[in-house]
């Protein structure tokens, strides 16, 4: 899990020079604080549909075919018809913040919002991954901090901005947050 949050903050950071990836960094609470996060939106057009099996053909602009089968709990398919387009959006957010003492510990947590009967069919999928490591070691002269995850492992980082060594103490928890989220929704319906 570490790894992954390391790997994904640094590719984040890749990405915000290469692709754009909007970042800020600043402070809350006197503590540091990063942000990064991307928004990814594509139009897709429903071209077959079999409300008894449930199951929906999507098509891209560039051609790409995708079935997928929705689950029953969604109350608003009778609404969806073929020529139908949908409207697909992917956030990602990455955050690292500075939290008083506690637990180092790593959670996921998936949500999900669907339409009501009645309302224009659309869905949201979003999963949060949070990893939490406590501060064992500050080496200002190095510009280092080294962290402990929930699992015992020790890592160091070395900090861009060398001035937040200055800002956290040994016992403080570093979070480590990222979170995907995928919404689609119907934007007009089909003539009949």
């Amino acid at each position: 899990m570490k790894r992954i949050l390391v790997m994904t903050a640094a590719l984040l950071a890749i990405a915000s020079l290469a692709w754009g990836v909007e970042t800020k960094v600043s402070t809350k609470g006197g503590k540091p604080y990063f942000e990064a996060k991307d928004t990814q939106t594509g139009m897709v057009t429903v071209v077959k549909i079999n409300h008894k099996t449930r199951q929906v053909w999507f098509k891209n602009d560039q051609g790409d075919t995708l079935m997928m089968t929705v689950k029953p709990d969604v109350k608003t398919l009778d609404q969806v018809k073929a020529g139908d387009p949908v409207k697909v959006t992917y956030d990602e957010l990455f955050t690292i913040h500075v939290e008083p003492s506690g637990a180092a510990e790593a959670t996921q947590e998936n949500m999900r919002a669907d339409a009501k009967a009645g309302e224009k069919p659309h869905a949201k999928l979003t999963q949060r991954t949070k990893y939490k490591a406590k501060i064992t070691a500050i080496d200002a002269a190095q510009g280092s901090v080294t962290m402990e995850g929930y699992d015992g492992q020790s890592f160091t980082v070395w900090p861009q901005h060398k001035e937040n060594i200055n800002k956290v103490k040994v016992g403080d928890l570093v979070v480590f947050t990222y979170t995907e989220s995928v919404a689609a929704s119907v934007e007009k319906t089909a003539a009949k």
